[in-house]
């Protein structure tokens, strides 16, 4: 499973939830403390489900990677 690339928005790294499949952005929603998405404009649009890289990537190596060893009914 790969990582996805940030993009930068007034020097601070982001992800959309929306680049994510959906397992993973169910799975680091839960795992988010609550209202703790960020609404940013990129490139004139207003993204509302983005969280900065460093609290994806932490997610995605601690968290994600290590309980994700199965396969759920949409990898088939």
């Amino acid at each position: 499973m790969n990582r996805i690339i940030p993009f930068q928005v007034e020097g601070k790294k982001m992800i959309q939830l929306g680049q994510l499949t959906i397992d993973q952005a169910n799975d680091l929603r839960s795992w988010l403390p609550q209202n703790s998405l960020e609404r940013v404009q990129y490139q004139g649009i207003e993204l509302s489900d983005c969280v900065p890289f460093e609290t994806y990537d932490y997610w995605f190596r601690t968290h994600h990677v290590l309980t994700r060893s199965y396969e759920t009914i949409l990898d088939f």
